[in-house]
């Protein structure tokens, strides 16, 4: 409940005495936090408008939207609606979600809602790349839709590519020499390191940036060794694209559902979601790279190093 208003009615009220006291606490209520509390309705009514529109737009990117887009975003207003306090029934928000094609330029709407709140941004950010991942790997036009989206809402690429590391696997085209060198720079080894080095830079500094040795640290500081964890991981994807030397790579690993230990993602293995817990069975080996959870989207087996980080 919110003083506010109670405060400010009783204060006023106290100058006639007690009886006045409790009515001017009445009457700061009813003016003052009831006109709050219907503000933050709004607000929260509106982001969550916006937020489903805005989804529906990027699932037109490739296409019309299909059921397993739907099934995402229709999940993503569930669990955005149960944070801001359950501000719509299951009905209501049915409704809202039908409702929210009448909006338009979506996308753009939603920036300035999220801009001034850096960790709402982000959220913003992981959002669009689970849509963008809920029946294929993205496509050019979608990343090209959340990178953009991240940079108007105030995000560097790099934290947008940090956004999308449980979700995009990497692409299988080989790196340029430009980006081979500069994803060497980055991890601290030399141009013609070989497979084995350049994992064992990788474990190395991931470990050192990895956000969660540095939950308790300054926010500020918390932000750039988040990049930093980010601009490893990319460096890495980098360096393993394409290369012969990285052959092992295919092999991934998945949190096993019944010990929670890692194993050898292999297929029908019963895994457990590394994000959110559900269980889920592994499909033919030719599609475990790309294999999702059905709740929350996120990739099932990563490269090790990756992977136990995770578990």
């Amino acid at each position: 409940m919110n003083w506010r208003g109670k405060m400010i009615g009783g204060s006023i009220g106290s100058f006639f005495g007690p009886w006045g006291a409790l009515a001017g606490a009445a009457v700061g209520h009813a003016v003052v936090d009831r006109k709050q509390e219907a503000a933050a309705r709004k607000q929260a009514l509106r982001l969550l408008a916006v937020t489903a529109a805005a989804l529906y737009e990027l699932a037109g990117v490739d296409g019309p939207y299909t059921p397993r887009e739907d099934q995402a975003i229709r999940a993503i207003l569930g669990e955005l609606n149960r944070h801001l306090g359950t501000r719509l029934s299951a009905h209501e928000l049915a409704y809202l979600i039908d409702d929210s094609s009448r909006i338009d330029r979506s996308l753009a709407r939603l920036v300035p809602l999220v801009r001034p709140d850096r960790e709402l941004a982000r959220a913003a950010v992981v959002w669009l790349w689970r849509v963008a991942v809920s029946d294929k790997d993205p496509n050019p036009a979608e990343t090209d839709c959340v990178l953009a989206f991240a940079r108007h809402a105030g995000l560097t690429e790099d934290e947008a590519l940090h956004a999308s590391l449980l979700y995009v696997r990497h692409s299988a085209a080989p790196a340029s020499e430009q980006a081979r060198r500069a994803a060497c720079d980055t991890l601290g080894v030399p141009y013609h390191a070989d497979a084995a080095a350049i994992k064992a830079a990788y474990r190395a500094q991931s470990l050192k940036y990895h956000p969660d040795r540095h939950s308790g640290l300054d926010p500020h500081i918390r932000e750039l060794t988040a990049e930093k964890f980010g601009q490893i991981k990319k460096a890495y994807d980098t360096l393993c694209e394409g290369s012969a030397d990285f052959a092992d790579e295919c092999e991934r690993f998945a949190k096993e559902a019944e010990t929670g230990r890692l194993a050898r993602a292999e297929p029908q293995l019963v895994a457990r979601c590394f994000l959110c817990g559900q269980k889920v069975r592994l499909p033919p080996r030719g599609q475990l790279a790309s294999a999702r959870c059905p709740a929350c989207q996120a990739l099932l087996a990563f490269e090790r190093g990756l992977a136990e980080q995770l578990a």
